[in-house]
């Protein structure tokens, strides 16, 4: 799942450049983060050290489980271009993304038990409230749980290795904005 993480920071101008900046980066799946540190030196990830700091940021991601995709890199590297051209670092337009999906936060799904998984759905598939998304079996296979979603939304990560530990993320759900 390709996808932008904006902090709106409070500030009119910063969050307006950086909400430009990230349309013109051309992914259309946006995570409005809520919940990042204010303070500059409790900061945490390189967006939100520049957003504490006063600079217009956000964060492009792309990729599953470690892999790397020709279409992701394609997407990231057209995306970094695009904002180079926004920002007049490079002639021409940039290609800013028109309808864009926002999520306003993001629900995780956690195991209570250990075993191994079994995802049913894949990135970027909506999901509705209650609906089955993987199940657990024990590690002769035998049901131990099924994992559902808490809230409907977008797949924004599922589970890609089969062993689970109590504690871990199942899948995040971006839930969309209304």
């Amino acid at each position: 799942m390709r996808a932008n993480n904006w902090t709106k920071t409070g500030n009119e101008k910063q969050d307006a450049m950086s909400r430009e900046m990230l349309l013109a980066f051309g992914l259309d799946h946006i995570i409005i983060s809520a919940d990042r540190p204010k303070d500059p030196a409790a900061s945490r990830y390189l967006e939100n050290t520049a957003s504490t700091r006063g600079k217009p940021s956000f964060t492009a991601e792309a990729g599953h489980a470690g892999t790397v995709e020709p279409q992701d890199v394609d997407a990231l590297v057209n995306g970094s271009l695009s904002v180079m051209r926004y920002l007049k670092m490079l002639s021409g337009a940039p290609a800013v993304v028109e309808a864009p999906v926002w999520i306003e936060r993001v629900a995780s799904i956690a195991s209570d038990v250990n075993g191994i998984f079994t995802p049913l759905v894949q990135r970027g598939m909506y999901v509705q409230k209650g609906m089955k998304v993987g199940y657990i079996t024990d590690y002769l296979g035998r049901p131990l749980k099924d994992a559902r979603a808490g809230e409907s939304g977008v797949v924004l990560f599922i589970r890609a290795v089969p062993s689970m530990t109590k504690g871990e993320t199942i899948a995040n759900i971006g839930v969309v904005a209304r």
